[in-house]
């Protein structure tokens, strides 16, 4: 995930002791003790409370809202009002919080979703989303979750599967600004098991904005089974945009391990670099992403713990700490 120091928003200190209240609100007697057998680390787990109980009929509602709207739009493309077909839509509301150790704060509020349309076609769907991480640097890719919004819309077509494997995806949409920025992303995922142990994979993407040109993004990937809980993967990135006439570049290694249901922890490790105005290497960092669903599948939590070293900053180790926050409202 531009460099992240070079796109910093303004810090927001006072808004410190708000976010921490909130969190502490969070973490009141509405919680207890993870139990002793869980596998997991041993975080509070959410009690059914009238407080919680109030929350998740709200989140219900606003869920049945949402499917509601998807079969609506589907009825009417498809021209009749009876169909066989459950409703996947979906929305995916985000908060986001980042400190570092410089003392900047950051934090802010994302929306995204799908409408599924499966009647009027089984391979369209309706996407909106209030971010896009094309214009970020693959640092900021990498370890920023805390991004200005823009809000795109559009439709996205997924082509059938074929028997080597390969996917393709076709968006088409505008981005959401005066004047409005057409765009289109086309999308090529290919993934293969060379042997018993390893597994290779490509994921590449061209895209076009009317304001800011086209651009390209590819990764390839490795990874194999450690054990069965574990596994580990090598990323090789490659971004360009033909605006910046320079490519960014990126090495990673992880290794993802299952701790419980809907319960992950991941490690991770890379080289951030850039081949312009030279080729060189702009950064290092090491993270944790402790990823668990804190009340049924629906409620989310990320802690990320990050060390960063940047040239920018001659290298000095930078410590930084997110908290994000996913609530997904659906009906299927």
């Amino acid at each position: 995930m531009k460099s992240f120091s070079k796109i910093r928003p303004r810090s927001h200190r006072h808004h410190v002791a708000g976010q921490l209240a909130l969190l502490a609100f969070l973490a009141t007697p509405t919680l207890h003790a993870a139990d002793d057998n869980d596998p997991g680390l041993q975080l509070p787990t959410l009690t059914d409370t009238s407080a919680w109980s109030w929350l998740e009929s709200r989140r219900d509602t606003v869920s049945r809202n949402v499917s509601g709207i998807g079969s609506y739009l589907d009825d009417w493309l498809a021209g009749d009002t009876v169909g066989e077909y459950s409703n996947e839509s979906y929305l995916r509301l985000q908060i986001n919080q980042q400190v570092s150790g410089t003392g900047n704060y950051h934090s802010n509020l994302r929306l995204s979703g799908r409408v599924d349309l499966p009647r009027a076609s089984e391979r369209w769907k309706l996407i909106f989303e209030s971010e896009q991480t094309e214009f970020d640097s693959l640092q900021n890719q990498r370890l920023s979750n805390v991004r200005p919004q823009s809000f795109t819309g559009g439709f996205s077509y997924e082509m059938p599967r074929r028997s080597n494997g390969l996917r393709f995806n076709h968006d088409v949409g505008v981005k959401g600004r005066i004047p409005l920025d057409p765009f289109y992303r086309f999308r090529a995922r290919y993934n293969h098991q060379l042997n018993d142990t390893w597994l290779f994979g490509a994921d590449n993407r061209i895209l076009y904005y009317h304001t800011d040109g086209w651009g390209q993004e590819s990764r390839i990937y490795f990874s194999r089974e450690l054990r069965e809980d574990m596994f580990l993967r090598v990323d090789t990135d490659v971004n360009y945009w033909k605006k910046d006439k320079g490519f960014e570049f990126a090495q990673t290694v992880s290794v993802h391990q299952t701790l419980g249901e809907r319960e992950t922890l991941t490690y991770e490790g890379g080289v951030i670099g850039v081949s312009q105005p030279t080729q060189r290497v702009e950064s290092y960092y090491a993270q944790t992403v402790y990823r668990k669903a804190v009340y049924e599948d629906w409620l989310v939590m990320e802690l990320v713990p990050q060390l960063v070293m940047e040239r920018d900053e001659d290298w000095d180790p930078d410590p930084r700490f997110q908290f994000n926050l996913q609530i997904y409202f659906f009906d299927f």
